[in-house]
């Protein structure tokens, strides 16, 4: 089989496998269940990386995907960047002639359509996972999203919820094809947490932690004043935030004047770890999310979190108790969470709660059932190829 992304946060292979923990530790546990996993990912070099039993494909964009995109941001659509198909990438994979291709983009018709026409000519299956996006506005790409679409065994959402524009939009007639797979997990660990306060110094009682964008979708300004509501009651409180961008920074900092509030920005990838396992709770009050990355890592580290009351976060929670919820934009209801919220209880159930259904593992084995769950003649018995040793796959 083989997992097909375009994303990529390094220049290198082995930087970009250590940043991309969904493809990496996803594969490992498959290979582990008894597949044969191969990664086609984008990067700027072209290379043949072997991680353990998983091959990595590094494939360059050719020179017209190249140019559409430039000719995209150009044109001020820098947006539509994300629909400029990638054949290099569809051609790698249609080499390997896998049974199961896994395209982690839902929103890259061309991409799409291109592996589709190779999965259908060889009886091959075809997964789609959805991380973000919508559905095409315009009529005319509208009928290519559906062509698209049409080859498409499997599109994996974190909840059915998440499926619903692409029904209302016409691109995914029904609803036999979806299936309930959380977008990722988190390699985060537990660790000590009085020496995660020593290296962090994170402060309160309850020490509350912002982790994400500062903009309308987090909306950190329900957070913030939720928090000047609770202090009354909770006098020890105190309210971290960190983020990667931060548009709405100038409106959240005037919210915050007079409170007790640290701003530490951008922080490191080790450095979020280490403020999770400090934290008595992660607090977010998004108005939606395809997953929710920093929600699971809390839960990964042991941290429990509040939260608003979206699909997304409810499937993470799974009536476990390991999040106190409360509804969007309900700034007293998250300032009564802040207060009476059991932290050393929840704390409990939240590593449980991970353990038990959320980890890599678990999202492996959901994925792997998924893939047995494909029409008949598109199982995952058909071995790959023989292929010599340090053999690399042509851009």
């Amino acid at each position: 089989m083989v997992l097909v992304n375009r994303w990529h946060e390094a220049a290198t292979p082995e930087e970009q496998i250590a940043a991309d923990p969904l493809r990496r530790e996803l594969a490992r546990v498959l290979s582990r269940l008894g597949h044969e996993v191969h990664v086609v990912q984008e990067l700027p070099q072209a290379a043949s990386v072997r991680d353990g039993p998983v091959r990595w494909w590094f494939v360059p964009p050719d020179s017209s995907t190249r140019w559409a995109r430039r000719a995209a941001e150009w044109v001020g659509r820098g947006d539509a960047e994300v629909k400029v198909p990638v054949p290099s990438l569809a051609r790698a994979v249609a080499r390997l002639e896998a049974d199961v291709v896994h395209s982690f983009d839902l929103v890259n018709y061309g991409l799409l359509a291109e592996l589709g026409r190779d999965t259908r000519r060889r009886g091959a299956g075809l997964v789609a996972h959805f991380h973000g996006g919508a559905p095409a506005r315009l009529a005319p790409w509208r009928r290519v999203e559906r062509a698209a679409f049409a080859n498409v065994d499997r599109f994996c959402f974190t909840t059915r919820e998440h499926a619903l524009p692409w029904r209302e939009s016409g691109a995914l007639a029904d609803d036999e094809r979806v299936v309930e797979v959380c977008e990722t997990s988190s390699d985060f660990t537990p660790g000590d947490r009085a020496f995660a306060r020593a290296r962090t110094g994170l402060l309160g009682a309850p020490a509350l932690l912002h982790l994400g964008r500062l903009d309308a979708v987090k909306d950190p300004l329900t957070t913030v004043a939720a928090f000047r509501r609770a202090l009354p009651q909770s006098p020890g409180a105190h309210l971290t935030l960190a983020w990667r961008d931060g548009p709405m920074e100038s409106k959240v900092r005037a919210a915050c004047e007079g409170l007790p509030v640290t701003f530490l920005g951008h922080v490191s990838r080790d450095t979020c770890q280490d403020l999770l396992r400090s934290a008595d709770s992660l607090v977010q009050a998004s108005t939606r999310e395809v997953c929710g990355r920093a929600v699971l890592e809390a839960l990964a580290v042991g941290t429990p979190c509040l939260l608003s009351d979206i699909p997304s976060f409810r499937c993470i929670d799974g009536g476990s108790g390991s999040i106190g919820f409360f509804g969007v934009g309900d700034a007293s209801g998250l300032a009564q969470r802040i207060v009476d919220w059991p932290y050393a209880e929840a704390r409990a159930r939240a590593a449980r709660r991970f353990c038990e259904a959320l980890s890599f593992e678990r999202l492996g084995e959901v994925i792997h059932e998924m893939y047995q769950s494909l029409p008949a003649s598109k199982g995952t018995a058909k071995p790959f190829p023989n292929r010599p040793n340090g053999s690399r796959l042509a851009p």
